[in-house]
């Protein structure tokens, strides 16, 4: 196991496809995301705004917990699916369905990221990646530490860009939301060479109980999907 393996080095690997697919899309793993190359910068919003994206805050902050299902399109066009576990702060598990023999777990302080098939497994700080934003214990989106790009608003939708103020290269999450009513879909990645990566969210349920060993490297996908058929 390499502990806090280099990306761009991950990534140079056999299976390269695969692997970005993995990363990328999940957790924004390639290196810096912002187009153009700069900080990240808060947007100027109305009241009326600020007021959505505190509807918006208050309504994500109750989803302690999810587990459902996900599919990912990667910037080629090609799709995967699988299942998802997330518990916050800090832990979530995306096991993907055969033939990817791809798995990513955090235990809170730990990104472990398998690739069964190359038998490879790799960690890095859950901190040095968007995704963590996701699942930090509460997400303000008037934290200085936050920048808020851009609040789009359609008529059953909602799109909030996200960036880490202090780490502008690490990544730009976008969360997507349904209105009316108000529900989590997925999120959105834009990567520096203007791909996007698309995660969409589908037969969710929120705030189950959750075990801890679920997010342990280690668990196996029946098990996880014995879980799931239980609920």
């Amino acid at each position: 196991m390499n502990d806090a393996t280099p990306i761009r080095h991950v990534l140079s690997r056999p299976a390269v496809s695969r692997r970005r697919l993995l990363t990328a899309g999940l957790a924004a793993l390639t290196l810096p995301l912002l187009a153009d190359g700069a900080a990240a910068a808060s947007a100027k919003l109305s009241a009326a705004e600020q007021a959505e994206l505190a509807r918006l805050a208050e309504y994500f902050n109750s989803i302690r917990s999810l587990m459902g299902r996900f599919l990912q399109v990667a910037p080629d066009g090609s799709a995967s699916e699988g299942l998802i576990a997330l518990r916050r702060p800090g832990r979530f598990r995306f096991e993907y369905d055969p033939p990817a023999p791809l798995l990513i777990v955090s235990d809170g302080s730990y990104i472990t990221m398998e690739d069964r098939q190359l038998k490879s497994v790799d960690r890095l700080p859950l901190g040095s990646t968007p995704l963590d934003i996701l699942v930090r214990d509460k997400v303000s989106f008037d934290d200085p530490k936050l920048a808020v790009q851009k609040l789009e608003r359609g008529a059953s939708a909602l799109r909030v860009t996200l960036a880490d103020a202090g780490k502008p290269h690490d990544g730009s999450l976008v969360l997507a939301f349904a209105d009316k009513p108000l529900g989590f879909t997925g999120w959105t990645v834009h990567d520096a060479q203007g791909q996007t990566t698309v995660v969409a969210l589908s037969a969710v349920d929120l705030n189950p109980d959750l075990p801890d060993s679920l997010f342990r490297y280690g668990m196996r996908p029946a098990q996880l999907r014995e879980l799931q058929r239980r609920r």
